[in-house]
């Protein structure tokens, strides 16, 4: 049974309805939309004339909590210790420095990127204060830390907008080949207490989102995920492409079906390259509204850029408006619209991809 203690309690004056997709950058006011304008002005007159112009504030911002993990992925920088750059966790401190750097014009907030979310014992504090500026928040997690209703109530009383679990098997055997060291029971157990607490609690937030990435190992368990996650009270469960990185060590994940993989081989040499994408295959747009900030407090262009090469500044140190229309991120942007994929990592690039997902099941 969960008891509301008085350090516990829910309070239904922070509850708000979960945001629904297609209405989450819909503009409030008209400074809201007055930057649509300006990021939609920027972003058409920089296609035409491959000239960048950068007008309006960026509507997405990722912020890294840790770049360190619990599990040892094997196609994980953070998990096989291949991350470069130095690996730290970020303080409430230095993040509420951050994001009171950045624009009111936020209108999603992504926390995480190469490590696990929940090593930062700060978290629920990051959410519940990016929350009090209005902005709908994700995090992403293995799913290894929620196992106490104490656990459970606190996150389910930041108001965290969605919670993505992977979970990438439905046996443990399955689901150790990827995720090494995880406990698939403790994930199980996990999920079912957070949608137990939400119940209990009269909350619809998070929305639990489980995802399973498609690997050649664990295609055959896609219908008993699908059955698992509504048995454990999951809101949705998502079918991912698996990103490869490393090709050379990693071609045993990749399916041998088509359907469900993001790759293709290029040419005789055997070299992968990403599959067709939706709108403006030789452009990346996404640098025009949205930027990646690391938990060393450094911006990169994405998520793509996982040791940090390309860093434009630092936002502990630096003003938002220096970074985001300065000349190292502009020359930057001047590259990929002069030649996108002159970059590795935008040969993986999952921006615009048709086959990121392939299918998703709500409950």
């Amino acid at each position: 049974m969960i008891e509301e203690k008085d350090h516990l309690k829910y309070h239904p004056s922070i509850a708000r309805p979960p945001a629904k997709p297609l209405t989450l950058f819909f503009p409030r006011n008209l400074h809201q939309i007055k930057n649509l304008i300006k990021i939609a002005g920027g972003l058409i007159y920089s296609l035409i004339s491959r000239r960048v112009l950068v007008w309006g504030d960026p509507l997405i911002a990722h912020i890294e909590p840790t770049s360190l993990c619990n599990l040892n992925c094997p196609l994980c920088p953070a998990g096989t210790g291949l991350l470069s750059r130095y690996r730290t966790k970020l303080d409430f401190r230095k993040f509420k420095i951050i994001l009171d750097k950045l624009p009111s014009s936020l209108r999603l907030l992504l926390l995480w990127n190469q490590g696990e979310p929940f090593l930062v014992k700060d978290l629920a504090k990051m959410i519940q204060y990016a929350k009090s500026r209005n902005i709908y928040v994700v995090t992403s997690t293995n799913g290894h830390f929620s196992r106490t209703e104490k656990a459970a109530i606190d996150l389910v009383n930041t108001n965290l907008d969605e919670l993505i679990i992977s979970l990438d098997g439905a046996d443990q055997q399955t689901y150790e080949k990827y995720r090494v060291g995880g406990e698939l029971k403790i994930v199980f157990d996990g999920i079912q207490r957070i949608a137990t607490t939400k119940k209990i609690l009269n909350r619809q937030n998070p929305l639990i989102h489980i995802q399973f990435i498609m690997m050649r190992h664990n295609l055959h368990q896609m219908e008993k995920i699908t059955q698992i996650g509504r048995e454990l009270g999951a809101d949705k469960t998502s079918f991912k492409t698996v990103q490869l990185g490393d090709f050379e060590n990693g071609e045993n994940f990749l399916p041998t079906d088509l359907k469900y993989t993001r790759y293709f081989k290029k040419d005789a040499s055997g070299k992968y390259t990403t599959g067709k994408r939706r709108f403006f295959p030789n452009d990346c747009l996404r640098l025009w509204y949205s930027m990646v900030i690391n938990c060393d407090g450094k911006v990169s262009p994405c998520c793509f850029d996982k040791d940090g090469v390309y860093a434009f500044g630092n936002l502990l140190d630096e003003p938002f408006h220096a970074i985001w229309y300065g000349k190292k991120f502009n020359d930057f942007r001047q590259q990929l619209l002069d030649s996108r994929y002159e970059f590795d990592m935008c040969k993986d690039c999952s921006e615009g991809l048709k086959t990121l997902f392939t299918r998703t099941i709500k409950y």
